[in-house]
């Protein structure tokens, strides 16, 4: 079989490059022949991705496109051009060099099916380009972000995303909101869940040693929650346990977030780091938390817990049902309620002490239960995630091919 994948961004960064970079690997396992599509910058090395044998880049501050790569997330870890910020000039070039980029791909590559990450622009202009060619599109939540961000792009690409063959959901709460939102059927919108790289995060022998290591991952942003993480320790005042912020940002409000966490006693800024050196951060860490007022569903939650790692995270919609109860039963996880918001991802300020004040206790529970934890099996930890590999994810995908 000859897989097409799509994404418009930098594999790697975020989660659909992740995403991608997975799913690549995996569908080399089964067998398949594969190309990408992916967003670059002019000048710099085409990314080498595990699987793929041809690579068609979007190129940015080029000629054709003289500005940063179109970020799905207001709030990137490399600088970017957000989607409502496109005026007609850039949108119309934005368009059609894209639609150069699936036309060289296609025509050279000549897939089988396509498997596109976010059903945005990319994703349209595809279906558009060449209908008769199946066309699979992953939702990271994003997309469903930018519908209310760029009215004026989801118009335009909504009418032709109707036409994919199947839209693949996180969770059920998206798979509601991809169906009256895209218009799509029930029977072409399927839950596939998210996963994780087996081969890179488990338990390791090493015992985690203290001053005990919370970690968080992820972009530095408002929406991710960050600025409250930092409140909360700050509430906390832990005198043996350090807090290590890993991911990056652009822009004013990841600087500001920067600002605050290097003025915090036991707070260190790793920025964006590699997966082996994430790898071995959270093999190291005792907790991870995650206070995202907005996720579709978030990888390092899984890595974390293959990790062996404790976790604190928000009640984000699905998660609980996909991590399933035994983590739960187990004390592994604990979720913090949100808090009411004024939008999608934007909390209510009046209501950001209590959330604060609740995620800060919740990290306490899980740091005194480090106290007097007996050691999980690390068979247990893997049989309780062995259905939320990638290469899991890459099987349920296939069977709908």
């Amino acid at each position: 079989m000859r897989i097409l994948h799509a994404l418009s961004q930098r594999v790697g960064k975020t989660g659909s490059g992740v995403f991608l970079e997975a799913l690549a690997k995996a569908g080399a396992k089964k067998g398949c022949t594969q190309a990408a599509i992916v967003g670059i910058d002019k000048g710099e090395d085409e990314p080498k991705i595990e699987g793929i044998n041809s690579l068609y880049p979007i190129c940015f501050n080029a000629p054709k496109l003289p500005f940063d790569i179109v970020g799905m997330s207001d709030v990137m870890p490399y600088a970017s051009t957000r989607f409502s910020e496109l005026d007609e000039v850039k949108l119309q070039a934005y368009i059609k060099a894209l639609k150069e980029v699936i036309q060289k791909a296609v025509n050279e590559f000549k897939p089988d099916v396509i498997i596109s990450n976010h059903l945005w622009v990319l994703s349209a202009l595809i279906k558009e380009e060449f209908p008769q060619i199946p066309l699979f599109c992953l939702c990271h939540g994003t997309d469903l972000r930018q519908i209310e961000l760029a009215p004026k792009i989801a118009n335009f690409i909504q009418p032709k995303l109707e036409k994919i063959q199947y839209a693949f959901a996180l969770n059920q709460a998206q798979k509601e909101q991809i169906i009256t939102r895209y218009n799509l059927p029930k029977s072409k919108v399927i839950v596939s869940g998210s996963g994780y790289d087996a081969s890179k995060f488990y338990p390791t022998d090493n015992p985690k040693i203290p001053p005990v290591k919370v970690v968080y991952v992820g972009k530095l942003s408002n929406a991710k929650g960050v600025p409250s993480l930092l409140n909360a320790w700050e509430r906390l005042d832990f005198k043996d346990a350090n807090l290590t912020l890993i991911g990056g940002g652009a822009g004013k409000e990841s600087e500001l977030i920067e600002l605050k966490a290097n003025a915090l006693k036991n707070v260190t800024c790793l920025g964006f780091v590699e997966q082996d050196v994430l790898m071995k951060n959270l093999q190291e860490s005792h907790i991870l938390v995650l206070a995202s007022f907005f996720e579709g569903l978030p990888l390092v939650v899984l890595e974390a817990l293959a990790c062996g790692a404790r976790v604190v995270c928000t009640k984000l919609p699905g998660l609980s049902e996909f991590i399933g109860k035994a983590m739960q039963d187990a004390g592994r996880i604990s979720y913090v309620s949100l808090p009411p918001m004024l939008g999608v991802d934007t909390p209510n300020p009046d209501f950001l002490d209590q959330f604060e004040k609740e995620l800060a206790d919740a990290i306490k529970g899980q740091f005194e239960a480090l106290m007097s934890e007996e050691e999980l099996p690390k068979d247990w930890i893997k049989k309780q995630l062995s259905d939320k590999t990638w290469q899991g994810l890459f099987e349920r995908i296939l069977s709908y091919m």
